[in-house]
């Protein structure tokens, strides 16, 4: 049995070896590829596949399922080609802003969201920055923490941060600031949510899942990301460190630590299904951003179907290779099906 595991990079990450052997177990074997590894007049694909513990350039026919991230999406004629002659469990979703909506009116989560302003004049945004008193700005279609920034209010002055840096800026600099930087270029506005460990750190909590052998979702694992020394977002990309949820929640939120776990596995359980459901698309690995008050009250920040694979490798690959089966499996299935159907006709 053959699977693709596509991507953007040319040679294949440190994580992609340990899959490789991972599936092996299942009597699968792996074949890594960049989009322009395919072939598509010859229904081929130019890729890698891990012999003897070395990657290997081989040809082979164009796998029946393919892990595929979003960041694939912009080799429009690939992807067009491998929904004809494969198949994959991973599309584009949508935008922050239009998640948020979506949620808001389906109301299962409502509990959890933030309060979201998005398309305002400086005057609405204004006003919703003197409602909440500190806000943070976020681009619609955001990436590894970039573009974020917090304000505050602070008597007549605001405090405007970004990444390890701050500055206190007058109304009419803010206003300057919000005319070239903020209303052109899609932005949202949230109200700000401390979300900050004992010692003043930001942090959010990813809720890691992936489809398992059974085609369901499986919490892979849950994790604690601290922004070490920065000031609005808690991305690893952007440096910073990992925690196991556990021993953090006990070091943060003492007899609540039980209470606060519990509600985070609940979404887990059950945020993955809806998100599916109100777009109607299939994924196969999703990692899901929650913040945690001072009070122990959850909030959703957003969910990412590429996540990456830290703090988590042995993890996430058993139930990746386990899922790939069973796909495999299941795509047989239809195949048998659909030539009995043919035989019949």
């Amino acid at each position: 049995m053959l699977v693709g595991y596509m991507r953007t990079f040319k040679k294949p990450k440190e994580f992609v070896k340990l899959l490789a052997k991972t599936t092996k177990y299942h009597g699968i074997d792996l074949v890594y590829f960049h989009p322009k590894d395919i072939d598509m007049e010859r229904n081929v694909v130019n890729g890698k596949v891990l012999v003897d513990n070395k990657w290997v350039t081989k040809e082979v026919p164009v796998p029946p399922f393919v892990d595929v991230t979003v960041y694939s999406f912009k080799y429009k004629e690939q992807i067009k080609f491998l929904r004809k002659h494969s198949y994959f469990t991973t599309d584009r979703l949508s935008s922050k802003s239009n998640m948020y909506t979506k949620l808001k009116e389906d109301g299962e989560f409502a509990d959890i969201l933030i309060p979201t302003i998005e398309d305002s004049d400086f005057k609405d945004f204004y006003k919703f920055l003197k409602h909440h008193n500190q806000i943070v700005m976020k681009p619609k279609r955001g990436h590894k923490g970039q573009g974020i920034y917090k304000l505050a209010k602070e008597k007549n002055k605001y405090i405007l941060s970004y990444g390890n840096n701050s500055e206190k800026i007058s109304k009419g600099k803010l206003k300057k600031f919000y005319k070239k930087n903020l209303a052109p270029k899609n932005y949202i506005y949230q109200k700000y949510i401390a979300s900050r460990t004992k010692h003043g750190d930001p942090f959010d909590c990813r809720i890691r899942l992936e489809k398992n052998g059974k085609g369901e979702w499986e919490i892979v694992i849950n994790l604690i990301r601290i922004g070490t020394g920065q000031k609005v977002v808690s991305n690893i990309a952007q440096g910073g460190c990992i925690s196991y949820l556990d021993p953090f929640l006990q070091a943060n939120y003492g007899d609540q630590w039980k209470e606060i776990k519990n509600s985070i596995n609940e979404v887990g359980k059950t945020f993955p299904a809806k998100l599916e459901k109100l777009f109607n698309k299939e994924l196969g690995s999703l990692g899901i951003d929650l913040g945690i008050d001072e009070n122990g009250k959850l909030y959703f920040f957003e969910s990412n179907n590429a996540p990456g694979v830290e703090g988590a490798w042995g993890e996430i690959a058993l139930v990746k290779s386990e899922y790939y089966n069973y796909m495999l499996n299941k795509l047989s299935g239809k195949n048998s099906e659909n030539n009995i159907r043919t035989a019949q006709h």
